[in-house]
């Protein structure tokens, strides 16, 4: 990366001075994050159910509510990883998207455009056409492929939901491999739910594994919203993604996001009750303890207070576009998330 950091101004960090000098070390910083995004919708008819959001739609979908809804989408973006690198996410997972279309509206937006991120997006199979992709830097990340993984959910074979996007390529020289999630929800309840989220893990783990098998050092990070927790099956046993650094088994994954689950932070709430299914997690390589190569440093959940509702019975809440059928013109019912990347200069 282009800018370098003393860490000696990262309180987070302050223990990788404990090392052979007590020279501060001068850092390349990288960004990488992920964004459930609420419905991005345009106001055209497309051939996925989309009847909802548009201008005759119940939610009255309309040109001024979709522009309002880009610029606050791009003035999150803006800020996230800003405490370290001024150019924010090098890497940016998104989901619930309904076109490329929209995709373009967004990395043209006032706050972002300098950033000239460029798309990976394909269309899914979901009945409501909402889509991962993810958005990069090209000052930063060269994209050496894509591709793009069917999940067929056991309790209904037909009924299509989400891909899943692998995007891979060189992050600053170092060739990494992201994955993109946007795992079926718990819609009929978690346990009767359980078995879709369960088979995208497995669909993940599988690829994981014959990257892994080509290559044992592999630089991997897979975020998402998971629709599951740290702990939950899908995450922790069918992904074999782990939260606790010095428990960790050959090929198993670090959950960055563990730690602020178990600390009680969430990236979105129900009921009262925060669940934190965005998550960032990634392969053991990541964890280099001596910094010579990109090495994973800090997770943390973008939840400044004007993406959190600020009064009401729903105080502390992501701010919403939509809450109830009632257009709140906020940001989104999830938090975004994102991690910081190291390495010594």
């Amino acid at each position: 990366m282009k800018f370098i950091f003393s860490l000696a101004i990262l309180i987070y960090s302050v223990s990788l001075l404990a090392q052979e000098s007590s020279k501060p070390k001068e850092m390349y910083v990288g960004c990488v994050g992920f964004w459930n995004i609420e419905n991005l919708y345009d106001t055209i008819d497309g051939p996925n159910d989309d009847a909802e959001f548009l201008p005759n739609g119940g939610n009255q979908w309309t040109g001024p509510r979709y522009k309002a809804k880009i610029e606050h989408l791009s003035e999150v973006i803006s800020q996230m990883g800003s405490e370290i690198t001024p150019d924010g996410p090098a890497i940016l997972g998104l989901c619930e998207v309904e076109n490329k279309s929209v995709l373009e509206d967004l990395v043209k937006a006032d706050k972002i455009k300098k950033r000239n991120y460029q798309i990976v997006h394909y269309d899914s199979p979901d009945l409501r056409g909402v889509d991962v992709a993810l958005l990069y830097n090209p000052q930063y990340f060269t994209l050496s492929s894509s591709k793009k993984f069917k999940v067929i959910l056991p309790n209904n074979p037909t009924h299509p939901t989400r891909d899943i996007l692998l995007v891979s390529g060189l992050f600053d020289g170092e060739l990494m491999h992201f994955f993109v999630n946007h795992w079926p929800s718990r819609s009929g309840g978690e346990a009767k739910s359980k078995p879709g989220r369960v088979a995208a893990a497995k669909i993940c783990r599988t690829v994981i594994d014959s990257i892994l098998k080509t290559d044992a050092n592999a630089k991997i990070i897979l975020m998402g919203d998971l629709n599951d927790d740290p702990i939950n099956e899908s995450v922790k046993l069918a992904l074999k993604a782990n939260g606790k650094k010095q428990k960790l088994q050959s090929q198993e994954l670090y959950n960055t996001s563990y730690d602020n689950f178990k600390s009680g932070i969430g990236t979105l709430a129900y009921q009262d009750v925060w669940n934190l299914f965005d998550q960032m997690i990634i392969s053991q390589a990541l964890l280099n303890a001596n910094f010579k190569s990109y090495t994973f440093s800090k997770y943390k959940i973008f939840n400044k207070p004007f993406v959190r509702e600020d009064y009401g019975n729903f105080k502390g809440y992501p701010f919403r576009t939509y809450a109830g059928g009632t257009y709140r013109g906020g940001y989104s019912d999830h938090f975004a998330v994102y991690c910081f990347l190291m390495k010594e200069k």
